[in-house]
């Protein structure tokens, strides 16, 4: 019979894998297949990487009870670490996250059920873990303890990824409304340039010298616009890199004018804030 301490433990292992299941259940199907640059996961792929961990300690936990608490060395099945690693780096469904948790719900079953039948938890096994130098002693409230901790690390985890996704999400919608705004200003198509600018927005042109004009709000921006693209011969905006910085979308980009002889080009650096799926702000600077 299990003692007081051993059910407590239990508990806390099963509410730890509540709380867990809960984060990832929380997270906005969108964000699943999101994978961070550089990270071993995606969002979603943490279910499989935590099932792995519990099918690991599972087989740890089988081999100490075939060897009766005596010296053993536990293996995983071929190519479960790999199949592990792989899978975790891909883009799951909300479909495929459903069907790991419910395997994480029977691993997580498997666990308990073969802790509790371990009288007491605490016995010890000497262990021999794959590519380990030296046996090392583990009884089965060491196995609760690590998975427990193990899914509160994923916790905080889920919701990091989260935030990450949400603002990679913001600055892809932010660089998009500028490449369709810069597509329109290489066009010359007014309506369309205040069509993606907000009702307070910001100009500031690259010249008179030093500062620039300032120009205000849709009806300066417009008369600004139509004077600019009338008074120029054959305007031409090309863009040559755009990316984002913080809360900011910086474009590169060539304006070439007329043709031949008559013609010429500058290269500058626009500045721009979106709002609200709009440009608020152009800040423009030049090659001198």
């Amino acid at each position: 019979m299990q003692t007081m301490g051993a059910a407590t433990e239990l508990a806390v292992f099963d509410g730890a894998r509540d709380a867990y299941t809960a984060a990832i259940q929380e997270t906005p199907a969108e964000a699943l297949a999101y994978l961070r640059p550089g990270d071993d996961y995606s969002l979603g792929g943490l279910t499989v990487h935590v099932n792995y961990v519990l099918e690991h300690y599972l087989g740890v936990l089988r081999a100490m009870q075939a060897a009766e608490f005596a010296e053993c060395r536990p293996e995983d099945p071929p190519g479960l670490e790999e199949t592990a690693l792989r899978r975790a780096r891909a883009g799951l469904t909300k479909a495929e996250v459903d069907s790991e948790l419910e395997l994480t719900s029977r691993l997580h079953g498997e666990v308990a059920d073969l802790v509790t039948g371990m009288d007491p938890i605490t016995r010890t096994a000497p262990v021999w873990y794959p590519g380990g130098k030296e046996v090392y002693p583990t009884s089965g409230a060491d196995i609760l303890g690590w998975l427990t901790g193990h899914y509160r690390e994923h916790i905080p985890h889920v919701g990091s990824l989260t935030e990450a996704w949400r603002r990679d999400t913001e600055t892809a919608a932010s660089v998009a409304v500028v490449e369709r705004f810069n597509q329109a200003f290489g066009s010359g198509d007014v309506d369309a340039i205040l069509a993606l600018m907000t009702d307070d927005c910001i100009f500031e042109n690259t010249f008179p010298a030093p500062d620039g004009e300032r120009v205000v709000g849709q009806a300066a921006m417009r008369q600004f616009c139509e004077t600019f693209f009338s008074g120029t011969d054959k305007p031409r905006f090309s863009t040559e890199e755009i990316f984002a910085a913080g809360d900011r979308v910086i474009t590169r980009w060539r304006f070439d004018w007329g043709e031949g002889e008559s013609g010429g080009h500058v290269r500058g650096v626009d500045v721009n804030r979106v709002r609200d799926g709009k440009v608020a702000e152009k800040l423009a600077y030049v090659k001198g």
